[in-house]
């Protein structure tokens, strides 16, 4: 079932609270709460219940962390893969914005729709109930729209929020999403022609923001296309010898997937376990192999890695590109990079 099946339905703020309530009794609750001017995600607790900030902009964090988790186990010796399927309860992520919708269908194709699957993300997917958000004020850092899309949900989520004057409209995008909402047995009404066109007024704006703030970074050409004919420009030096190689902006990324694995022993006599991490290719180490040799050892090769990858790779591969315009990367960049900035100096180098 999709948004285009059911027309929107209005909730009360009220509502949400019990919705929330009751979405805890069965699972975690994650939702966006800013704290020191930042937005983050937070664990919902009914008990001192916060209601979720769902207007305004984007978590911190990348939404992938609630799938592919900074660290953790995956395998147990001498027994077999750890059971996900029994240790992961069902959960809920409220507020995420359409650069993380997005983030996730991207990765999907890394992780769910190969002949090898990864089981955590796959059931992970399976037991998550996500609530999209629109965007109502996007900083400057966010270019969503230069990738095409909007800052507002389009797709991946199973239910969606946009914040109206007087409380909030619904979009049924899946069954799942319906039936988690029905649980709380609220009453919604359909909403009015008024709130409708608050809410595409709304919508308007911020996609007006957002393009107005990126004009000075459009290109007539495809980001594919630029860093493909643009591999050896000299455009990349600059930035290359600015960069610190603190993979900031790849921590915070919503799709970069990168990990390493490595065993360690655990308090079981002849026990031990296999963990995940999070690694980074833009560390030095990252492609090193043995007898020394690195495959990316210049740092000129690593800065240019992460947007053929991004840029060129993956919408080869999938159609699409491994980037939503999330601004996370600019934020972070202690160097003050700007991965806009670098892709229109290719354009302007070629």
């Amino acid at each position: 079932m999709s948004s285009d099946h059911m027309p929107p339905l209005f909730l009360t703020w009220t509502d949400l609270g019990r919705l929330l309530d009751l979405w805890a009794s069965v699972g975690r609750v994650y939702v966006p709460v800013t704290r020191a001017g930042y937005r983050h995600w937070r664990h919902y607790d009914p008990s001192a219940p916060l209601l979720p900030e769902l207007d305004g902009i984007r978590a911190v964090e990348p939404m992938k962390a609630f799938y592919f988790h900074v660290k953790e186990p995956v395998a147990a010796y001498p027994s077999d893969i750890i059971d996900v399927l029994a240790e992961e309860p069902p959960f809920f992520v409220v507020g995420a914005k359409n650069c993380d919708l997005r983030s996730v269908e991207c990765l999907d194709h890394t992780f769910a729709r190969g002949q090898k699957k990864d089981p955590f993300w796959v059931t992970r997917r399976e037991k998550a109930v996500i609530v999209g958000a629109d965007c109502s004020n996007p900083p400057s850092t966010c270019f969503c729209t230069l990738l095409g899309m909007n800052p507002y949900p389009e797709s991946v989520c199973d239910l969606s929020v946009a914040v109206v004057s007087d409380g909030l409209l619904v979009d049924v995008w899946t069954e799942k999403g319906q039936c988690a909402l029905e649980r709380a047995e609220i009453s919604l009404a359909e909403a009015s022609s008024e709130q409708l066109a608050e809410r595409e007024t709304n919508r308007q704006h911020a996609r007006e923001a957002v393009v107005e703030q990126n004009k000075r970074y459009e290109t007539s050409s495809p980001f594919s296309e630029l860093v493909a004919r643009n591999f050896d420009s000299p455009a990349w030096i600059k930035y290359v010898g600015r960069c610190r190689e603190d993979a900031a902006c790849l921590a915070v990324c919503p799709t970069c997937h990168c990990f390493v694995l490595y065993d360690e022993k655990t308090e079981a006599e002849e026990g031990g376990e296999r963990v995940r991490v999070w690694d980074f290719c833009y560390l030095r180490g990252y492609t090193r192999c043995g007898g020394g040799h690195s495959a990316r050892a210049i740092g000129n090769d690593r800065f240019k890695n992460k947007y053929v990858k991004k840029f060129q790779f993956y919408p080869a591969q999938f159609g699409m590109p491994a980037c939503t315009g999330c601004g996370r990367c600019i934020e972070a960049c202690l160097a003050k990079i700007d991965m806009r900035q670098v892709l229109n100096d290719l354009e302007a180098e070629s």
